[in-house]
Formats: C-alpha cells, sequence, structure tokens
C-alpha cells in the first residue's frame, strides 16, 4: 500500500515542485532617460541646468532611476518615488519631476511637477511629461530580462500649460530629444518553503520506491 502511494505521489509532487521553482518574481528594472545633447545645449542657452536628486543619477546627459518591478501582464512602469529629476532655471527657481510613470498603453510618461521660486510655489499632478516611440523589441520582453527602448519627445501640450502658468518662456522642442531605456534583469528562481515541501516528498518517494523494490 506504501509503496503505490508513493509510486503515485513522487511524479505528482516532482512535478508540482518543478513548476513552482520555475516561476521567477518579476524582473527588477533601471530607467535611462539619455537627452541629446543638442537638447541641454539649448536649455543651457536659455539658463536651465539639469540634475537630479534622491537615488537617482545625471551623467552625461542620461538620468537613471530605479524603478518598480514590472508584473506579467503589467502595461506601466513607476519610477522610484525617491528619484527626482530636477530642471534649474537661472532667475526663475527650480522645476523637480517626480511620481514619473511609463505608460505602454499610450506610450508616455507622466509625472509630477513641483516648481519653486522663494516663496512661490507651484504643484502639477500627473502633467505628460514625455510622449514615447513605440518600444523595441516588445515591453513584454521586460518580464523575462533584456532591454528595450524608444525615442522620446518633450510633450508640448503637459509641459506648454505648466510653463504658461509659471510665465517661463523656454521653447519646448517637438521633435525627439533623447532615448528612454528600461533595462531588466530576471531573478534566479527561488522556491519557496512550500515549493521544498513538494521535492521532499518527492525525493522521500523516490528512496521509498527504490527501498521496496530493493525489499520486493
Amino acid at each position: 500500500m506504501l509503496k503505490s502511494f508513493f509510486r503515485t505521489l513522487t511524479p505528482v509532487a516532482l512535478a508540482a515542485g518543478l513548476v513552482a521553482a520555475s516561476s521567477a518574481a518579476s524582473a527588477t528594472t533601471t530607467a535611462d532617460v539619455a537627452f541629446l545633447p543638442a537638447l541641454t545645449d539649448s536649455f543651457s542657452f536659455f539658463g536651465v541646468t539639469i540634475s537630479a536628486s534622491g537615488a537617482s543619477t545625471y551623467v552625461n546627459n542620461t538620468f537613471s532611476a530605479a524603478t518598480s518591478d514590472l508584473a506579467a501582464g503589467g502595461s506601466q512602469l513607476a519610477w522610484d518615488p525617491t528619484a527626482a529629476l530636477t530642471f534649474t532655471i537661472a532667475g526663475n527657481g527650480a522645476m523637480t519631476f517626480d511620481g514619473l510613470v511609463y505608460n505602454n498603453t499610450t506610450s508616455s510618461v507622466t509625472g509630477d511637477i513641483h516648481f519653486v521660486n522663494g516663496t512661490i510655489k507651484y504643484d502639477f499632478n500627473g502633467v505628460t511629461v514625455f510622449s514615447v516611440s513605440p518600444l523595441t523589441p516588445a515591453f513584454s520582453t521586460l518580464t523575462t530580462g533584456g532591454a528595450v527602448s524608444g525615442a522620446f519627445a518633450l510633450s508640448s501640450a503637459g509641459l506648454g500649460n505648466v510653463t504658461k502658468t509659471l510665465g517661463i518662456t523656454v521653447p519646448i522642442p517637438t521633435q525627439n530629444v533623447g532615448t528612454l531605456t528600461f533595462t531588466a534583469t530576471a531573478p534566479a528562481p527561488v522556491p519557496e518553503p512550500s515549493t521544498w515541501a513538494l521535492l521532499m516528498i518527492g525525493l522521500m518517494g523516490v528512496a521509498a520506491t527504490k527501498v521496496a523494490r530493493r525489499q520486493g
């Protein structure tokens, strides 16, 4: 009776254990927004400098930040809330972008914009910051690891309303001004405790079957 039970249980337990062990968590993703030098040169002409704060970096026209994990089948990625992209406008305060979210359905990046100039403060929520060209390869590639990228342009509609409200005259280019790249690193599958239990039962079944065969 025990032998037949283990013979039946062993393949089921091993199969279930292997399937559970192979299901990895979402890939860890980072985002890079690389501006064309022509854009930063243009901004510099108007006294605008770009910097990064929080958990992000800005080096060689590239703003980098960690993003949240992409769930399988998901359609958007959110930047780490501790990362912020800051435009410092000479004589006109600083404009900080945070809460950036890439939405694959709308091919856009939205975020919250905070403007401070002395005692003057403005907050703009859910502003479309970038419009992004279709990413290649497919966005879904990130669920298993890899990199996807696409050109982006500043959103004249979203940012135009902000600058108009603030009374700041800064040209907003309509052409592509950089490249948005997401890079995902898929973690190695780590079996959960329940998975280990199933695998142990399976291995015990194999051992018991061998012992039973020897005794038989």
